[in-house]
């Protein structure tokens, strides 16, 4: 009787560090946070795809049920207002006496190439989905240089994610890497935001946990002030100018877009008859 005692609790203790395996396991994998992936474009130079959290609760991204009335001509000019400024170095600064100046984070070719996948990828996006993305450029001298970053929308702001900005990519690992994980910087930020009008830097705080654990710097943009801001007219240089400042088919444009932004819920009444008012004076 002794003998079965003691075999039993041998499973018994055992089976408990098996359990203890499993859930130390589960736990790890937790906080990996592992990603399911759609496809959204890809060929050698450019990938755009859907990345989520196998955990969706770590994601906490709020859809309104529709992207903006976003074309994509107007996700490339916000792409083209984001600027980004290298970290001062003591080279730079202290021997070369150079001061960093802000640059452009995405050259206006890299925007042609992204933007229509981009709102295609925000068109397809479920809830807890993250558009991500990977640019490779080459070099004069041979080097790729690797861009990726992420898009996404929370309420009435366009969160723009950026881990490597023309980043020197000297090995096939890191450019596997780079591509594999578009949110995760291949070394140490060299770089930070420069904010513009509707721009506002992000802390870890504000993100959801899953993509404040790449430590990519985000940059939020308010697009419904930037849409609002895109229609108003610009003012001539003479008060008695008395010729159109928009051509008439533009004018009409903006005046369709409007009403279909106040239909969505994007604008208020009061602001859709304001710019309409705005707008008319110039035909």
């Amino acid at each position: 009787m002794r003998i079965l005692a003691t075999s039993s609790e041998r499973i018994r203790v055992i089976t408990s560090g098996i359990t203890v395996v499993v859930m130390a396991s589960f736990i790890t994998s937790c906080a990996n946070s592992p990603t399911f992936s759609r496809t959204v474009y890809e060929d050698p130079t450019v990938l755009v795809r859907l990345d989520s959290s196998l955990f969706q609760g770590q994601v906490s991204i709020a859809h309104a049920g529709h992207i903006p009335e976003l074309t994509a001509a107007d996700l490339a000019e916000i792409l083209r207002s984001v600027r980004i400024q290298s970290e001062i170095s003591f080279v730079s600064y202290w021997i070369l006496r150079k001061e960093p100046q802000s640059e452009p984070a995405f050259l206006n070719e890299d925007v042609q190439l992204l933007a229509p996948h981009l709102r295609a990828a925000l068109a397809k996006a479920r809830p807890n989905e993250t558009a991500v993305f990977f640019l490779r450029r080459t070099r004069e001298d041979g080097i790729p240089l690797v861009t990726t970053g992420g898009l996404f929308i929370q309420g009435n702001q366009l969160h723009v994610l950026l881990a490597n900005a023309r980043r020197p990519t000297t090995t096939q690992r890191k450019l596997e890497t780079a591509r594999d994980a578009p949110l995760h910087p291949l070394g140490e930020l060299d770089f930070h935001f420069v904010p513009a009008p509707y721009q506002t830097t992000l802390v870890k705080k504000d993100l959801p946990k899953s993509i404040a654990m790449t430590s990519a710097p985000a940059l939020s943009v308010d697009y419904r002030a930037w849409l609002v801001g895109l229609l108003q007219p610009r003012r001539g240089s003479s008060p008695s100018q008395t010729e159109p400042e928009f051509p008439a088919a533009l004018i009409e444009e903006k005046l369709h877009r409007l009403k279909t932004w106040r239909e969505q819920g994007l604008i208020t009444n009061d602001e859709y008859l304001q710019k309409r008012q705005e707008l008319l004076k110039h035909f």
